[in-house]
């Protein structure tokens, strides 16, 4: 009897002495919700995202210039895994002109993430969207999705992420 005792204290010691989380945290370390974060916080409307937009718009418009200047000169880009520095990736303002290649964007969810702690290259905000690509040439069209994280430091694009299927563009620039 006296060890069926013992036991119960000792649970109840144990019991007594966890940690009690409150609803907010439970939901935080369990929720499936993205607007809930654990690391940091998400923006949907700041000078990042802002940045991100202003490169996009450069791209649908042809307009290089814009679009150089919202990266760093040493920017590196990882297109489905191929780094590359900006003048290799600019590539496609003359290839879509030579091949006559028109190009509308419609942009799907873009958003900034500001992390708590620098990354090891010492990012702090980091902006991702996800956009539809609809290239036309003549009567031609193709659509492709195109998922982009950009790493952002003191206003300039620094490192870009780009996944996206390329048998769209391959088969619209024959």
């Amino acid at each position: 009897m006296k060890k069926i005792v013992l036991l119960f204290a000792l649970a109840g010691s144990i019991f007594a002495c966890t940690k009690k989380e409150d609803g907010a945290a439970a939901a935080a370390t369990t929720s499936t919700d993205p607007s809930v974060v654990t690391n940091g916080i998400v923006i949907d409307t700041s000078a990042n995202v802002g940045l991100v937009m202003k490169a996009i718009t450069a791209i649908e418009a042809g307009d290089s210039a814009t679009y150089r200047s919202t990266y760093s000169p040493d920017v590196v880009f990882h297109d489905n895994l191929d780094s590359m520095g900006i003048n290799e990736n600019m590539q496609m303002f003359k290839i879509m002109a030579e091949k006559g290649i028109k190009l509308k964007i419609n942009m799907g969810p873009v958003w900034e993430n500001q992390l708590e702690k620098p990354t090891k290259k010492g990012y702090t905000n980091v902006v991702m969207s996800r956009c539809n690509f609809i290239f036309t040439k003549g009567e031609k069209k193709t659509e492709m999705v195109v998922f982009t994280v950009d790493a952002i430091k003191d206003g300039k694009q620094v490192e870009e992420w780009l996944y996206y299927d390329r048998s769209a563009f391959v088969e619209i620039s024959k």
